[in-house]
């Protein structure tokens, strides 16, 4: 394991470009939670809600038996479980964590003041939740005229499917990213098991990075209503602009064709089995393209079968493409005799598009150019020990992003911000968490 930087978890002191931005956290699954990680790679102060008595299920979603609805703590302490996630770890690092109950009229109360030392706050329920709470926008922006707020979720807070639910594999079916993706002749596939819940996050945190930008300059809050589903269409514009255009449907005898092009249509590009397998028997992949005559000419140089540029089956793309299937037979015999990080290095070294499909163990263990990078840095945490999280790609020379610290306890940050964010006495912070406020 290659240790990049370490970090523990002192979230409030962290800095940075958005240091003293302070973000009210009410996100739950994984769509919503990314939008305001996003923004404690920069400096800013996340306070991550979770319900009085219980917490987020993705603490324990790994561990958690899908024929019971017990979600109480007790429900899975035997040990570190309930600190083990994946996911949780991975979408709350940076976070501070609060317990409270909204259920209860003192707990809004607390929402409110809380509210009004806060630059944003984000949530990703259904319509109706937070107008039942008495939190409307007009009664948010009454309370801090300054705060942006921010609704995540499936298909926007109007019309008549406002209060729909959805999750990440539901905004990719309705959006047409799902029907767009696969093999031809196989059902639907989709990209990934819930692709729109990271992507559909990242959008939503660039937009809620805009509206603080705005609000700063401004002096004035805004409501930010962001659908992933209207999120997700933005990645399926050429094949909108195909049926206008062209008349042809999403879903045709050759459409989609899983890992082959499309816009434009070139070949080879696609992976192919290597040598070997991994530690429980998966095969290896390398992915290879051509998107020149140069660069099948060199591919040809590469695997010793210069006459293949020459062979009238293959010698322009047009061709190419036009018997793509016994080209990729024979790419793929020739892949299968060697070791797929020679098969990257060989072809990228000759100017052909090349790499290696890799597993997070690979990314981790055997990555050279991520590990010289640090996009893995080393975060301290008192159950699981020293764990690698990923960091924030973009390299910003003055203002650089870089993860400040683990997922948080549950309740870890209570004092803190009831003590020293709101002024309340220990005594009184005592006597909320014997009432079930907190």
């Amino acid at each position: 394991m290659s240790i990049a930087t370490k970090a523990d978890n002192a979230a409030h002191k962290q800095k940075g470009v958005l240091s003293g931005i302070r973000v009210l956290d009410f996100t739950w699954k994984t769509v919503g939670p990314w939008a305001p990680r996003l923004l404690t790679h920069y400096g800013a102060e996340v306070i991550h809600v979770e319900r009085a008595g219980g917490f987020d299920d993705h603490r324990y979603a790994a561990h958690r038996s899908i024929t019971t609805d017990d979600d109480t703590p007790d429900h899975v302490q035997g040990g570190k479980k309930w600190y083990t996630d994946p996911y949780f770890n991975t979408l709350h690092h940076g976070k501070l964590a609060i317990s409270l109950n909204t259920r209860s009229p003192e707990g809004i109360k607390i929402v409110e003041r809380l509210i009004g030392k806060c630059d944003a706050i984000i949530e990703n329920f259904s319509a109706e939740v937070f107008p039942n709470w008495g939190l409307t926008w007009e009664r948010i922006h009454a309370l801090n005229p300054k705060i942006v707020y921010m609704s995540s979720s499936g298909f926007g807070h109007t019309g008549e499917w406002k209060g729909f639910r959805s999750f990440g594999p539901t905004a990719a079916a309705q959006s047409g990213l799902t029907l767009s993706s696969g093999l031809p002749g196989q059902p639907p596939a989709g990209y990934g098991y819930s692709y729109l819940d990271v992507m559909g996050g990242w959008m939503g945190g660039l937009g809620l990075m805009q509206a603080l930008m705005q609000a700063r300059k401004t002096g004035k809050g805004m409501y930010l209503d962001y659908s992933v589903t209207e999120g997700a269409m933005t990645m399926v514009g050429p094949f909108l602009l195909d049926y206008q255009v062209n008349g042809r449907k999403t879903r045709r005898p050759d459409f989609p064709p899983g890992n082959r092009a499309v816009f434009p249509q070139v070949a080879p590009h696609n992976t192919y089995r290597c040598a070997g397998n991994d530690r429980i028997g998966q095969y290896w992949w390398v992915f290879i393209a051509c998107e020149t005559q140069a660069q099948f000419e060199a591919l040809c140089g590469v695997m010793e079968q210069p006459q293949l540029a020459l062979d009238p089956r293959f010698a322009t793309n047009e061709a190419r493409v036009k018997n793509q299937d016994e080209l990729d037979a024979i790419i793929g015999q020739w892949t299968r005799a060697r070791r797929r990080y020679d098969i990257m290095r060989q072809c990228q070294n000759a100017g052909v598009i090349a790499a290696v499909v890799q597993s997070a163990e690979d990314r981790v263990e055997y990555d050279p150019q991520l590990q010289h990078r640090g996009i893995h840095p080393v975060v301290h945490h008192p159950d699981l020990g020293e764990v690698q999280y990923e960091g924030y790609p973009p390299k910003l020379s003055r203002t650089p992003a870089y993860v400040h610290g683990r997922a948080p306890l549950l309740a870890e940050h209570n004092d803190y911000v009831y003590g020293e964010l709101l002024g309340m006495s220990a005594a009184e912070i005592v006597s909320m968490k014997e009432r079930g406020i907190i």
